[in-house]
């Protein structure tokens, strides 16, 4: 082989080389760049399926807030609502399945928090008239107490003046009657409200936790997305275990809370009553 010949290959595999590099380098270009699209669409993603699950643990929580009859209607919602819109943007980036999962748990939330104020409303009136009777019952106690005050005076001043003394009298066991008769009012209106109450709690669990479990799909949608595989099934066992504790510390909660709601009426009820005790009879 001549000089000549010997040249040509050695150029000619110089080109083959350069050429195969050449398609190496604009593959490995290509990769790197589909590599870089994909961790910006992943971090996108993440991004807002956190602003998203940040919205949704707010609107579980609210499912608790609905049995704390002190909060005003539009209080129970508001951090779900001032996060709503995160969830929104799932539409814009999600995969059809976690769309659909997404969608079919707001749409149950919604639903829940519309039964959950159907059951609130008669309990909130029911609170309300209770708040009514107190301070109808302390009007009275106050007046009787003072009917109290006028015949320690009468008998401190000797006065011998009977038909005042019947007045003073009869106005004190028109007040005590009256505190009676409220009494037993409340007393009855206290346990049928502490009955419903517990029956609302239950309710609010109940929808808790028919929420965490509509809610599962979702997650598992949003985590295949992101490429974070989890076992469905023990997934689902933590999820179950979760809520079954939350309900045995609930019923021990309600409980306790019952005992010591009684007690406590009892004492008052006592307390107010005790005026009835102290009627003071005419020294003279």
């Amino acid at each position: 082989m001549g000089c000549f010949d010997w040249c040509f290959f050695s150029l000619g595999g110089i080109v083959i080389t350069n050429r195969a590099n050449d398609r190496r380098l604009r593959a490995q270009l290509v990769n790197d760049r589909e590599l870089r699209n994909r961790e910006r669409e992943l971090s996108l993603r993440k991004d807002v399926y956190l602003g998203a699950a940040e919205a949704i643990s707010a609107g579980l929580t609210a499912i608790g807030r609905f049995a704390n009859l002190d909060l005003p209607n539009d209080k129970i919602t508001e951090v779900y609502l001032e996060k709503a819109s995160s969830i929104a943007k799932i539409h814009v980036i999600a995969k059809e399945e976690t769309v659909k999962s997404v969608v079919d748990f707001v749409n149950e939330l919604g639903t829940a928090y519309l039964r959950l104020f159907a059951m609130r409303y008669p309990l909130v009136i029911d609170k309300n008239q209770l708040a009514i009777l107190d301070k109808q019952i302390e009007s009275f106690a106050n007046e009787r107490d003072r009917m109290i005050e006028l015949m320690k005076q009468f008998n401190l001043e000797g006065n011998t003046d009977k038909r005042r003394w019947e007045v003073i009298q009869n106005n004190f066991k028109f007040e005590q009657e009256r505190i009676n008769g409220f009494l037993k009012r409340r007393e009855t209106l206290q346990a049928n409200l502490n009955a419903k109450q517990m029956e609302f709690l239950q309710k609010c669990v109940s929808e808790e936790l028919s929420l965490n479990r509509i809610l599962l799909p979702a997650i598992l949608a949003v985590r295949t997305e992101l490429e974070l595989p989890i076992n469905k099934t023990v997934y689902t066992e933590v999820v179950e275990e979760g809520v079954k504790k939350q309900e045995a510390a609930l019923r021990q909660f309600l409980n306790d809370l019952h005992g010591y709601a009684a007690a406590q009426h009892s004492s008052a009820g006592e307390k107010l009553l005790d005026g009835g005790n102290n009627k003071i009879g005419q020294g003279n």
